[in-house]
């Protein structure tokens, strides 16, 4: 579905330097690449399992406290589900960056992030079925790929997020790429000693 909205122009502009840097991080960038190994592929699952657990706690708080019914399909159980099977530890969640959800725009800027990251899970899905084989654990790259979550977005937000919500949309999706950045980073700097 192509968006043209004045709300999807405005976050896709504000944010695009961060998705940037987010899609070409050491962590995830070997996530597409032909020669993905199991480890990098575990390295990055372990990353990205604080900011998934805290974004979608956020996002459920949010649609609490201000009332709205969104049709929120919560992928941290799958992504943990997925590390449990490769043997590997959840690592602990720690509070880095503070995601704010007092206003309908700053839980659309979050939505926004976490939907947005469906749409490209099913290339990254493709490419580890590719690399590693159908057999290695992906149900958080491949849970919830035939929905229309992103249509459903995007009238949700069209709703609920007018214009004068739209840098409060703006600064939560920026808080919510620099929580994925944060995790990724530090997992890069804990390498050796793996990303728990």
């Amino acid at each position: 579905m192509k968006v043209t909205s004045a709300l999807a122009a405005c976050l896709r502009q504000a944010t695009r330097d961060a998705h940037r840097r987010l899609d070409s991080h050491s962590v995830l960038r070997p996530l597409i690449s032909p020669r993905l190994s199991y480890e990098e592929y575990t390295m990055a699952l372990l990353a990205l399992y604080p900011a998934q657990c805290r974004l979608e706690e956020a996002v459920a708080r949010g649609l609490h406290t201000q009332l709205l019914d969104y049709p929120l399909r919560p992928r941290a159980p799958a992504l943990a589900d997925d590390l449990v099977s490769m043997s590997q530890s959840l690592p602990v969640i720690v509070e880095t960056v503070t995601l704010e959800v007092c206003r309908p725009g700053q839980l659309i800027g979050l939505l926004y992030v976490l939907e947005g990251a469906r749409l490209g899970s099913r290339i990254i899905a493709h490419n580890v079925h590719r690399t590693l084989g159908k057999q290695v654990p992906s149900r958080y790259f491949t849970v919830a790929q035939d929905d229309d979550s992103w249509s459903a977005f995007w009238q949700f937000a069209e709703r609920h997020c007018p214009e004068q919500e739209q840098m409060a949309a703006v600064s939560a999706a920026s808080a919510a790429f620099q929580l994925f950045l944060s995790g990724l980073d530090e997992c890069q700097t804990t390498a050796p000693l793996g990303c728990a």
